[in-house]
């Protein structure tokens, strides 16, 4: 039996609401170096699942921003105005069917974008995109956040879906991205694109995935791309037997293509790793040094979302699954099809999201910042059944070259949100800065957006932009100094 994750009350349940809120309650100051905007995508479901068994990632898409100035916070949220939205605000209720599996949704909107914007928020080219990987990227205005529309870049991105997790090189300022599924459900056809600054598409390589599964993030060195499948895989056939679009086979192994930011298709390598390295769901940051690429990020062994099913039609216990963050290390002048695996933190209840000072994406880094469940932290007793297993309740401030942990988590009633790095100048070392992020006061029923000295988690929260209600569910944020985005 699939467990019900749409009809949840008190503080998962949805929202549907469109907010705006200036000269935000600031508890404690905002440092004066702290100026841009904190954007976050959320799913929030405006009208009941046609399925009980669908998933949350199935929820209509909102951003919200958090603009911060001398000082000052303004808040908006807004729904993204997807073709999907509209045709259901239209009807009054829900229309579209199974995630990502077209022929369960009501035969009006079949051929409409199931598209729910709902995964990403980046800022590229003065543009905000919000991503969600089986569609093309919806354009926003980045300061009204008023939908302009999908984006397909001028007409030059002709790929049926487009990553929730592109990157930003930092010292070219380029966005490269890739397709999965790039040509229609269930296609084995890929593309990788990379865009200049502006958003113009300057490159594009079209290719075979040897397994089609969910992708969802990548990274990227000085010098080449990666790309790892899953474990999650799909079939036409299961489309058409009124299935959820993916399920967990525990025995399909992990596949990684190394290609040169450079190169063409036929220069593509491909690794293939063992059934327990099957699950790396985001990434960390990766670099090249020499003939080795060396990726960094949480891999998991089993099924990293019980709200999907294995391919027997049983679900997971989310116990199962308890990722690591590992090394994986690909030697290009080996011939040997598999790569190298160092384990470099064996957590309790780790998630996968995670976040590092981004101006050392590609290149040789010390600090990552991990949400997490900690169940040694503090829980007020009314709040412990819903802090150990539904939410994070820390940020881990994780030493790569150490393996030294420092914690923060900003109350014993409080989840977490994915948090993001904010460097305190263009020019600070890295992890000189400060970390954002969303919590959730289960006590008072509202949420939060805490700012910390991301070098000292000790001092505690430096401020608190306290709301007069509780936020979307968030999925993933970003921050866009006012620098890179004026305004």
């Amino acid at each position: 039996m699939a467990v019900n994750f749409n009809h949840d009350g008190g503080f998962f349940a949805p929202m549907r609401f469109e907010a705006q809120i200036e000269d935000c309650e600031v508890e404690g100051e905002i440092p004066a170096d702290i100026r841009g905007t904190f954007y976050r995508s959320a799913a929030d479901r405006r009208f009941p699942p046609l399925y009980d068994n669908d998933t949350p990632y199935n929820s209509d898409g909102a951003v919200d921003m958090f603009r911060i100035y001398d000082g000052n916070v303004d808040f908006r949220s807004r729904y993204v105005r997807t073709p999907r939205y509209e045709a259901e605000r239209q009807a009054h209720k829900a229309l579209f069917g199974l995630y990502r599996n077209p022929l369960t949704s009501d035969p009006s909107v079949r051929d409409v974008s199931h598209n729910t914007a709902n995964t990403t928020p980046i800022v590229h080219g003065g543009r905000l995109f919000c991503m969600k990987e089986e569609s093309p990227p919806t354009a926003v205005d980045p300061h009204t956040l008023e939908t302009i529309s999908e984006w397909d870049f001028d007409g030059t991105m002709t790929a049926t879906s487009f990553t929730a997790h592109p990157k930003q090189d930092p010292v070219t300022g380029e966005m490269i991205a890739f397709s999965y599924e790039a040509k229609g459900l269930c296609s084995d056809d890929m593309a990788v694109f990379i865009f200049d600054r502006t958003g113009k598409l300057t490159k594009e390589i079209w290719f075979k995935a040897p397994i089609v599964s969910m992708m969802h993030d990548m990274a990227i060195t000085d010098k080449h791309i990666i790309l790892p499948t899953t474990a999650m895989v799909t079939s036409k056939e299961r489309l058409e037997r009124g299935e959820l679009h993916w399920a967990y086979d525990e025995n399909a192994p992990t596949h990684v293509a190394i290609i040169p930011r450079d190169g063409e298709a036929e220069d593509i390598r491909w690794f293939k790793g063992s059934t327990n390295q099957h699950m790396l769901i985001h990434t960390t940051n990766a670099r090249t040094e020499g003939n080795k690429v060396i990726l960094d990020a949480p891999v998991a062994g089993a099924n990293f979302h019980p709200y999907f099913p294995k391919v027997d039609g049983t679900y997971s216990d989310p116990a199962d699954y308890i990722p690591t963050l590992r090394r994986w290390t690909f030697d290009l002048d080996s011939d040997a099809q598999t790569w190298e695996e160092e384990v470099l933190f064996d957590g309790m209840k780790t998630t996968t999201f995670v976040r590092i000072d981004d101006r050392f994406l590609t290149k040789p880094f010390r600090y990552s910042f991990m949400l997490m469940n900690d169940p040694t932290l503090p829980v007020a007793e009314a709040f412990t059944d819903t802090l150990a297993v539904r939410v994070s309740n820390a940020i881990y401030r994780f030493d790569h070259d150490t393996g030294n942990i420092v914690k923060f988590h900003a109350g014993d009633a409080h989840g977490m949100s994915e948090p993001q790095f904010i460097p305190r100048s263009a020019d600070a070392p890295e992890g000189d800065g400060y970390i954002i992020a969303a919590a959730n006061n289960f006590r008072e029923m509202k949420s939060e957006v805490v700012i910390v000295d991301a070098m000292d988690f000790s001092a505690g929260v430096i401020a608190r932009i306290k709301m007069p209600f509780r936020l979307h569910m968030q999925v993933h944020g970003y921050w866009a100094s006012a620098e890179h985005l004026p305004f």
